[in-house]
């Protein structure tokens, strides 16, 4: 008999969506990925970020890693197509959180990077000992945000959890922080 693999989405390949996905796998999960440039697609599939192309319905995690004007859609439409958990990586959270304001949505913010940009950064290690906040609501599903915090631990990160206004005003003076 063999063991079924757990089965993610990754909306979004640039370095955080190409981290998460490789991340996963490496865990040997089977992970679909979708982004707007089919280029970045197939280059997925080459440097085994991806299983396959598209969003899987019967995945029990969609990750969204797009530009933060894009998320809020992105949100909708992975939820409209499965029926597991999403949550995204962007930057703010507010905005986001109160537009998808559903028990199957958490917000998140890895706090990881790297000096590279796109797929060609990503790296499976990418949240080794990176602190990645989650931004629950009152209505978030509690079974929804145990998954979500356990995928995030086993990308080797350590999740904190704040409402998505302190979250915002947190980065917003972090980020104005001379270095």
């Amino acid at each position: 008999m063999t063991e079924t693999k757990r089965r993610a989405n990754v909306i979004g390949s640039g370095l955080i969506g190409g981290s998460v996905a490789m991340g996963l796998r490496a865990n040997d999960w089977h992970v679909s990925v979708s982004d707007v440039d089919e280029s970045v697609e197939a280059m997925a599939m080459e440097v085994g970020a991806a299983d396959a192309i598209g969003l899987d319905p019967d995945a029990e995690i969609t990750i969204v890693a797009v530009p933060v004007s894009l998320i809020a859609d992105e949100v909708e439409r992975a939820l409209a197509v499965t029926t597991g958990y999403v949550t995204d990586v962007g930057s703010t959270k507010l905005d986001i959180c109160l537009a998808i304001d559903t028990p199957r949505f958490i917000g998140g913010h890895p706090m990881a990077g790297s000096e590279q940009d796109g797929l060609v950064g990503a790296r499976p290690q990418l949240f080794q000992g990176a602190m990645w906040i989650l931004t629950p609501l009152e209505t978030t599903d509690e079974d929804a945000f145990a998954a979500v915090r356990r995928v995030i631990k086993l990308l080797g990160a350590e999740s904190i959890t704040l409402h998505p206004r302190a979250h915002d005003q947190m980065v917003a003076q972090v980020s104005h922080i001379p270095t």
